[in-house]
């Protein structure tokens, strides 16, 4: 494998430049703008900067040379003219769009889907005219509910593999099923005995916790490998066994003859402290759990089906291929990678669960080699996401970023390619995203065909920064005092979600009118530790210190005086008592205001009696009045420290949520939305979408119709 390298000589220079994309959605950066200079100023974050004249004027002429894997040296892009960031001043405050919209048409769900039955589509226009685009973006404002509405959901993610075989912009193959011909890849798993695989297993004590209604919560002891219902019809809990470090769901194909199940990868550790840089090889495992709908209607079923034993150590991260990689006939669920601690990045063909119905069979315990080895010999892996079916980035421990072309060593006919690896971060690479959007071409068209080119990360040192591989030079969107724990790129917004400092998960936008122009979407009552986004619904989820998963939409109103509150939805909270060592689950939260919570807390926090002397109510009381201080100070077990959408598996499984927890404990919940005032906007799902042939251009701004 070889190495990129980067001649940047001043890192202050690589800093103070503008980055912006253009109109072919590639990412520009340019000189820094003189004193005096006509045009907005923009640096790091979108702030104006002062410097010495001498100093700047001699910057100016400077062109940044790149070297990487021979490509050829690619001067400084000029300065963007002045209307790129000339947004009027009454338009300050707008919802963020989607970077690229297909010209095809998409499809939508004609009723309310029923999780694991077939969803009804009818194909609808696609966002690409402005006019259906502001309706629908408008429409997302009055969805208040937990979960997306599901009259307007519709898969916005882009993958070339679905454009690969069809005429440009003419038509497109939604999610298609990729490696269905992999025949070799039956080597790789091997059936285990039982007393084969108890080298593999991870000890663990049954967890204590109270469910229910509050007030009427039962004590229910939860064995490892068993489960619970959490007394919704939607929602059940189970217990993986140890701290969970990733979940992740399987995608399939909507004609996938599977049994109607879905499917669930989950990773978890006795080990609560697992270091960075670090490389310890070990017995490790990584369970497969499958999801029914229970026979009483009472619940959701599941079960552990297969746990994929494997010799690299405890999983840090996985990530299922992002399309459909499975076959009934050689017995293979899909692709999963996943980052282990013995420093490299894996990935495993995971093997097919049993057959007939659910708890019919046993659970299997299979030996898993990896298919395929991503390692670097100078450092090690800390993050993975896939940009498509064949190419996936690495983020590294010394702050470097790599990038794999994997397709050939899957299918067995060559070797996975190092095809860019260059510095991002000064420190360790906390998250890594992929920008799904087909690169632009110069006459203004789009490359449909085309491999995403530009990368979001975060770094321990607190920056969050974008990167486009065709030059390899990273530019910085922000810095905070607080290490940004997770990142996700929103395709509805065209925004990077990211955590924040002080207790809150921010937005920045990447549309070149408004690169790194962001704003608060959701104020927690703890640090942020895992996000999620769906390329079907514009509902970001949250993972909390607190022991807390909450839901928020990322396209509601712009102003806080509309009609339309900005809602958090608590979806449900851990607690833990360490004194009895029981754990407590809470849901049924009433929605919050965002921003409006630590108001209310220090404001009843504190009473007088009849005396008139001052009482600090206890936290019991503040908590049955909807009231928690945002704090650090929380036991490690309750943290919610993954959280993932159903984005692979067709419209119809979009509301499924799954959170896994430091205590081992996993829920699974269906989300559904609900209309503000339960009236759809403009009458009905038709109006939106303009099925009925009238639309017209509306006038005014966004900040105005509300």
């Amino acid at each position: 494998m070889k190495e990129a390298s980067s001649n940047i000589e001043d890192v202050d220079d690589a800093e103070e430049a503008l980055v912006l994309l253009d109109d072919d959605g590639d990412l520009q950066v340019s000189s820094p703008v003189a004193s005096g200079a006509p045009g907005p100023v923009a640096g790091n974050g979108g702030q104006s900067r002062t410097r010495n004249s001498k100093r700047r004027h001699s910057r100016q002429n400077k062109s940044f040379v790149h070297d990487t894997q021979g490509l050829q040296t690619v001067p400084q892009p000029q300065r963007l003219g002045q209307s790129a960031r000339n947004i009027k001043a009454k338009e300050h405050r707008y919802r963020p769009d989607s970077i690229w919209s297909s010209k095809s048409d998409t499809l939508r769900l004609s009723r309310r889907p029923q999780p694991f039955n077939p969803p009804f589509l009818v194909p609808t226009a696609s966002t690409s005219d402005p006019r259906i685009a502001y309706r629908v973006k408008k429409s997302w404002m009055y969805s208040v509910g937990p979960g997306p509405c599901w009259e307007l959901i519709e898969d916005r993610g882009f993958f070339k593999e679905e454009y690969i075989g069809t005429m440009a912009g003419s038509g497109r193959i939604t999610r298609p099923l990729v490696y269905s011909e992999t025949s070799h890849l039956l080597g790789y798993c091997k059936e285990l005995l039982l007393g084969q695989s108890s080298r593999y297993n991870v000890e663990s004590q049954p967890v204590s916790c109270f469910v229910g209604p509050y007030g009427a919560q039962d004590l229910k002891e939860i064995d490892q490998f068993s489960s619970v219902s959490t007394g919704g019809s939607l929602s059940v809990m189970f217990n993986s066994g140890g701290r969970i470090t990733a979940v992740d769901w399987c995608p399939t194909t909507i004609s996938a003859s599977l049994g109607g199940r879905q499917y669930l990868a989950v990773s978890s550790t006795n080990n609560a402290f697992l270091g960075v840089g670090t490389r310890s090889h070990s017995p490790a495992m990584i369970q497969l759990w499958s999801i029914n709908p229970a026979r009483s209607d009472e619940a959701l079923e599941v079960q552990c089906e297969v746990i994929m034993c494997i010799d690299e150590g405890a999983v840090l991260q996985l990530k299922w291929c992002p399309l459909p990689s499975h076959n009934e006939g050689e017995r293979k669920l899909g692709l999963l990678a996943a980052i282990t601690t013995d420093g490299a990045a894996h990935i495993y063909v995971a093997p097919m669960l049993g057959d007939g119905p659910l708890g019919s069979h046993h659970m299997r315990r299979v030996h898993c080699r990896p298919l395929l080895t991503m390692a670097f010999d100078e450092t090690t892996c800390q993050a993975l996401d896939w940009a498509n079916s064949e190419v996936i980035a690495i983020g590294c421990s010394n702050g470097f970023v790599g990038v794999f072309r994997v397709k050939d060593a899957i299918l067995g006919i060559g070797n996975a390619p190092l095809t860019q690896y260059f510095p991002v971060h000064q420190t360790s690479v906390q998250s890594i995203a992929w920008v799904r959007a087909p690169p632009g071409i110069s006459d203004g068209t789009y490359d449909l065909v085309g491999d995403p080119t530009v990368i979001c990360t975060t770094g321990s040192e607190g920056s969050v920064r974008v990167t486009d591989i065709r030059d390899c030079m990273s530019r910085m969107l922000f810095r905070n005092r607080e290490v940004p724990h997770a990142s996700a790129f929103a395709a509805f917004c065209g925004s990077l979600v990211a955590t924040d400092v002080d207790f809150s998960v921010k937005l920045f936008q990447l549309q070149p009118t408004a690169l790194g122009m962001g704003h608060s979407v959701a104020d927690v009552g703890g640090t942020a530790l895992a996000l999620s986004v769906s390329d079907i619904h514009p509902y970001v989820a949250i993972g909390c210190a607190d022991g807390s998963c909450i839901t928020t939409n990322l396209l509601r109103g712009t102003r806080r005086e509309g009609v339309v509150p900005f809602l958090n939805h608590k979806i449900f909270q851990l607690d833990y008592s360490p004194r009895d060592g029981h754990y407590r689950m809470l849901d049924r939260f009433l929605p919050v205001e965002n921003g409006a919570n630590e108001a209310m807390v220090y404001k009843e926090s504190v009473t007088r009696n009849a005396n008139n002397d001052k009482v600090v109510a206890n936290t019991e009381d503040r908590f049955k009045q909807g009231c928690l201080e945002a704090s650090g100070l929380w036991h490690p077990n309750v943290a919610v420290t993954a959280v993932a959408w159903n984005s692979g598996c067709g419209l119809g499984c979009a509301p499924f949520l799954v959170s896994g927890t430091a205590s081992g404990l996993v829920r699974v919940d269906y989300l559904e939305g609900m209309w503000a005032k339960g009236t759809v906007p403009y009458g009905s799902i038709e109006c939106i979408r303009g099925e009925d042939g009238q639309v017209e251009e509306e006038g005014g701004s966004e900040a105005d119709s509300e």
